[in-house]
């Protein structure tokens, strides 16, 4: 008996649990996204520096996820540069110390660095067209 108590409580939490309209005897009509988004409701969140827009969830079931959601890029291209100037400054200051380790001009660390950085661009460009080509494929 004491091992029924706890399967019928499970029992009755779990079929009490169903997704009903909230308006019954209303029809599900979803609205149609517009151009013109001045009077449509967003619900923002942030996560990790980047803002996110959700769409107004459906009024006849609010719980369930129709929408679209799209980030921000306002904060993530002011993330991108200050992280483009870092690398820049830190290419800048290595160059100056292999420049120095070598008994190189700073002109000649920075051809051979440059040199080094398309061979390698070059590089990830022919595996990503392998990947694409590979997608293609299959």
């Amino acid at each position: 008996m004491k091992k029924l108590i706890p399967f019928i409580f499970l029992t009755v939490i779990l079929f009490g649990c169903e997704n009903r309209e909230i308006n019954e005897g209303e029809e599900f009509r979803p609205r149609a996204v517009k151009d013109n988004f001045e009077d449509t409701h967003f619900t923002k969140i942030k996560v990790d520096g980047v803002e996110y827009l959700l769409t107004e969830r459906d009024n006849n079931n609010p719980h369930e996820g129709f929408g679209f959601m799209a980030f921000r890029a306002n904060d993530l291209m002011e993330k991108q540069d200050t992280i483009i100037s870092y690398l820049k400054a830190m290419q800048h200051f290595q160059n100056m110390m292999y420049s120095r380790m070598y008994g190189i001009t700073a002109d000649s660390g920075q051809a051979a660095f440059n040199e080094k950085l398309q061979e390698f661009l070059l590089l990830e460009n022919k595996e990503l067209e392998e990947l694409e080509r590979e997608d293609l494929t299959n």
